[in-house]
């Protein structure tokens, strides 16, 4: 638990940082610098002798890396090579974060069982971090269409009288503490997570409290695992042919009318759709909020932004997961605690509403 707080407060204070960055040096760079942070955050887990090594590594030097290569760093790419097809795009990669997610912990469990040592496992696979990701980075990743000649899509560039497009006008990062799109979206995007992981948290001991078997409830959590990865599917298919503005608000009404359900019905089938309905808008609004900040906000200046928004989610799921634990000691039950959610979904839909997004056309 320390290791993840130290994580998410790190995480607070780089993405910014890391979001500047990513708009104005090299995506090339940043990649490689994050992909060695992040081995060598594995290095040094391998040779840490006491638990505060552990969390500092975990925290800090982990943090970094992942910030650097997760979706901020993926999408901030993204949004500057696609733009009408920037929905699809960013859903096919929330899916390879996902892969990567089930793959990564399946083969250091496999080094861990093969080499019966989890320092030595560590310590290759900060090897294979290396020899798998540094050599496409510097193969294939560009910083913008232009670097090859092309226009955002994919489109070619015919002559020097047409060259390649800059992307949005905007350059310059607007006062983001006065500008509303960025709270109304800020907002809804904070509180999709904070529900989110506080039902992924607390779904199990929920059915269990009702006389759901311990391993039946277990199983939730793969229902909602595989209902996330689902619903990144179905956005990557349709993102391209809906406005984002609909898709969050759909997101943020799948998340919350579930809890408002499991107040009133606990049997495990009602359960298992609430699972079902959680998991699909955990998929569907992580890769529509970056399509969302690239339609209102354009690429130019997309990490800024990103990069600011990342804080104050984080900030939300930190106040939602003891407020969940605290009407739970309060009550006995989590009735009190999904109101409140819901609640605050609900206030987080009137205050998204007002948001213009041009359609798609």
């Amino acid at each position: 638990m320390w290791a993840l707080t130290a994580c998410s407060l790190a995480t607070m204070l780089i993405s910014p940082i890391a979001g500047s960055l990513m708009d104005k040096r090299s995506a090339r760079s940043i990649y490689a610098v994050g992909t060695m942070f992040l081995s060598a955050s594995l290095m040094l887990i391998s040779f840490s002798r006491n638990i505060w090594e552990f969390i500092l590594i975990y925290g800090f030097v982990m943090s970094l890396g992942s910030t650097l290569l997760g979706p901020l760093g993926a999408n901030t790419l993204v949004a500057r090579w696609f733009s009408r097809r920037s929905g699809r795009a960013m859903g096919i990669t929330a899916m390879g974060t996902s892969l990567g997610g089930l793959l990564v912990p399946l083969i250091l469990q496999a080094l861990i069982e093969g080499m019966h040592s989890w320092r030595k496992a560590c310590l290759l696979m900060a090897g294979i971090i290396l020899l798998i990701l540094l050599p496409p980075i510097f193969w294939l990743v560009r910083n913008k269409p232009a670097d090859l000649g092309l226009r955002s899509d994919g489109g070619q560039v015919l002559d020097e009288s047409h060259p390649p497009e800059a992307g949005s006008l905007k350059t310059e990062l607007p006062n983001l503490m006065k500008d509303a799109s960025f709270w109304r979206i800020s907002m809804a995007i904070g509180v999709s997570i904070a529900t989110f992981m506080t039902v992924l948290a607390n779904l199990v001991p929920f059915a269990m409290g009702y006389g759901v078997p311990s391993s039946q409830a277990a199983l939730l959590v793969s229902v909602i695992s595989v209902s996330g990865f689902s619903g990144k599917v179905l956005f990557s298919v349709f993102a391209d042919r809906i406005n984002m503005k609909y898709c969050i608000l759909a997101a943020l009404l799948m998340a919350g009318l579930p809890l408002l359900l499991l107040v009133w019905f606990h049997e495990f089938p009602i359960i298992v759709l609430a699972a079902i309905s959680v998991g699909l808008s955990s998929g569907a609004f992580l890769p529509a909020w970056g399509a969302l900040v690239a339609e209102v906000y354009g690429p130019l200046i997309f990490g800024r932004v990103m990069g600011f928004m990342q804080p104050l989610s984080i900030v939300m799921v930190i106040l939602a997961l003891p407020m969940v634990g605290y009407l739970y000691d309060l009550t006995g039950n989590y009735s009190a605690a999904f109101l409140v959610l819901a609640s605050t979904v609900g206030v987080a839909v009137i205050v998204f509403l007002p948001l213009a997004v041009k359609g798609k056309t």
